[in-house]
């Protein structure tokens, strides 16, 4: 068992005649079990027990403690004694206390730095030991949970409320709901009443407060609406009852939405460089005209520095969507986003969505998630969809630039089939047998597309293109997009991209790391650079195995029209190679498909071109494309569930390879894509 070090702290020194008495080695006495932080606990009845065990180079005896006794209280030198400590009296309070400490002495010298506590006769749920927080109109009620282990216990009531009787949910396990009978018709938090506890006929000291929240309250300090004229948004009142709504300035116009929404309307554009106080909205009760709320209505400056927009699509990875978003809430806190919008949509199941903006709340001291929309989803994901989706999320948040973070399944280029229905067992072979991962495989961004659910490049850059808006990058979370049939279909929607050319783990990118320096001041290209090498190096540092698997490159799009005019030289002189000579960056085997699917471009340029000058010019424009090229040893794949070696790496794959074999899945589809018919 391990030794606990013990803190010891030297009381007292008694002296024998003149000469001084040796003092006690600090090692003479150790804990070995029975205490946690040093405390030992108690329970709260009397008599109740708990044990720890000790080991002393020296004969011992452990001293009285208040409220506690110990069997043995001495001994001689051990390597290991337990003692067991008995509570001599009940702790007749609601919450836990200090009995005292826990004294051992060793020759003339005292050792302690254990505390003795003892909990409470009734244990109540965390949350509720202060106060429990009810709803303010009557008949609300709450649940509260509580133990005891004696079951001769009352619950006692007082003033405007009412309990059931206690209900046996577990081993000396109780619940009582706790129910008002009056409304709190005022703007402030009202005491109800109190409940209080006795056990074994005596009444236990202290009581819990039992608040009816205000009539009215808001789920935020203040309101912070768009910073266009025309600029709307609707947010809930949180009262379960009829109110009237105004607002303090003609600038801004309130009027009732459907339950209990407001929906607000700016004129005016706010074109300052901060933000400003638009007016003040009063809500008012119906039944009880001197209840009233205010909040302030402030206003943005019409374009915010940068609008970082998140994309997450699918519901296998909504754990991990959290995770990352729980991360951008983390830099919010610490003010790292304050010149950025953060706006998000994320899918909630297979038929729905909603959109909401993260940002802190100065005055409440949290980070917010202001609700925007909610969307119902397809059966069939389509581009409208998309154009729905892209439209809202970069209309809510004009900006000087726009990042897309996109959180999804992903397959590159490869189309998808275009109906769920009527496929050919052809079609549906092909689907089965390359896109399932090996048995036991670790989850990847991949894993999980449905057929219904899957969208192609050209859709997705159409999609974004109808909007109107430009973006300045786009950095895919997901799987093989760092992919240049891909790249080029996006390049008239955005200047830059930074994905993986590979399969990226479940738990995706560390934005802790990444967005730091994508809302700095430096040049947006040093900006990703920097970003895809936090990438790869948090999975060099951070994971071991199969799980240290990262790659990463930033493609810049104005130059992918000049790599396919370098292609299109090189494909004039290619000789025949074989395909398993080539960097891959899939796990797909032979039993799967004849060949791989993304192979590494450079790779496979300079191993089948024959025309040197040619080579070169398409090697100086690849440099001039991409950038941000970082990878770990090797890559892993769920679909040969293994880490695959590494050993040429340009960043940036192809499917041009499939065309060696005639066999190959998707030959013909890479035929029809807008990057062959660009080099070919």
């Amino acid at each position: 068992m391990k030794r606990v070090s013990l803190y010891i702290l030297l009381l007292t020194l008694f002296c024998a005649g003149c000469n001084p008495v040796e003092p006690v080695p600090n090692d003479s006495l150790s804990i070995l079990s029975g205490v946690t932080n040093n405390t030992l606990t108690l329970d709260g009845e009397v008599g109740s027990q708990a044990t720890f065990a000790i080991s002393s180079k020296l004969a011992w005896e452990v001293l009285d403690t208040p409220g506690v006794e110990y069997s043995p209280a001495n001994g001689e030198a051990t390597t290991k004694t337990t003692i067991t400590a008995t509570a001599t009296e009940a702790n007749l309070t609601l919450q836990s206390r200090k009995l005292g400490d826990v004294v051992i002495r060793l020759s003339r010298t005292r050792f302690t730095g254990i505390e003795a506590h003892q909990k409470p006769q009734i244990v109540v749920e965390e949350q509720y030991r202060e106060s429990i927080a009810i709803a303010p109109e009557q008949n609300s009620a709450t649940e509260v949970t509580f133990e005891c282990k004696n079951s001769d216990f009352e619950v006692i009531s007082e003033g405007e409320i009412t309990i059931s009787q206690p209900k046996v949910v577990g081993t000396n396990k109780y619940r009582i709901t706790i129910s008002t009978t009056k409304d709190n018709l005022s703007s402030e938090r009202h005491t109800a009443g109190y409940i209080g506890f006795k056990v074994g006929g005596e009444r236990l000291t202290g009581k819990i407060a039992v608040i009816q929240q205000p009539a009215i309250s808001f789920d935020r300090s203040r309101i912070i609406i768009n910073g266009t004229a025309g600029a709307t948004m609707t947010i809930n009142v949180d009262t379960p009852f009829d109110f009237d709504a105004t607002s303090s300035s003609t600038n801004l116009t309130v009027q009732r939405g459907e339950g209990q929404s407001v929906i607000l309307t700016v004129k005016e554009r706010n074109s300052s460089d901060s933000e400003r106080k638009v007016a003040q909205m009063t809500v008012t009760l119906k039944d009880n005209p001197a209840c009233k709320a205010t909040i302030e209505v402030w206003q943005r400056k019409e374009r915010a520095d940068q609008a970082l927009l998140f994309y997450f699509l699918g519901t296998s990875l909504k754990g991990y969507y959290q995770s990352n978003l729980a991360m951008v809430e983390s830099l919010a806190s610490k003010g790292v986003l304050d010149n950025s919008r953060v706006i998000v949509f994320l899918q909630n199941s297979t038929n729905s969505g909603s959109m909401f903006e993260i940002r802190y709340d100065s005055d409440s001291k949290r980070v917010v998630r202001d609700q925007i929309a909610d969307y119902d989803l397809p059966a069939v994901y389509n581009e409208q969809m998309l154009y729905n989706i892209f439209n809202d999320l970069f209309a809510t948040a004009p900006a000087a630039e726009y990042g897309l973070y996109v959180g999804s399944h992903g397959r590159g280029w490869i189309p998808k089939i275009e109906s769920s229905t009527g496929l050919t067992t052809y079609q549906t072979a092909i689907e089965e047998r390359i896109w399932t991962p090996a048995p036991g495989a670790a989850m990847v961004r991949h894993i999980g597309d449905t057929t219904a659910t899957q969208l192609n490049t050209t859709e997705f850059a159409q999609a974004i293109a109808r909007t109107g808006v430009h973006l300045n990058y786009i950095i895919f979370d997901v799987c093989y997009m760092a992919n240049v049939e891909t790249a080029y279909d996006l390049k008239g929607v955005t200047d830059y991209i930074l994905g993986s050319p590979c399969e990226v783990m479940a738990a995706g990118m560390p934005y802790t790391d990444m967005i730091p320096t994508m809302v700095s001041n430096a040049p947006l290209k040093e900006r990703l650079d920097s970003a895809a090498k936090a990438f790869v190096d948090y999975y060099k540092i951070n994971k071991e195995g199969i799980y240290s698997s990262a790659c990463s490159a930033v493609i810049a799009c104005n130059e992918l029209e000049a790599l396919a005019q370098s292609v299109k030289l090189t494909n004039q002189s290619m000789k025949d190679i074989d395909p398993a000579t080539i960097q891959v960056y899939d796990g797909i085997s032979a039993s799967r498909n004849p060949t791989h699917i993304f192979f590494d471009l450079e790779h496979y340029i300079t191993q089948s071109c024959t025309d040197s000058n040619a080579v070169k010019a398409f090697t100086d424009q690849l440099s001039r494309t991409l950038s941000g090229q970082h990878h770990t040893t090797t890559f892993y794949s769920a679909y040969n569930n293994k880490a695959n070696p590494i050993t040429d790496y340009c960043g940036l794959t192809t499917s041009a390879p499939i065309m060696l074999n005639t066999a190959s899945a998707y030959r013909d589809d890479w035929t029809t894509t807008a990057w062959y018919k660009a080099t070919h």
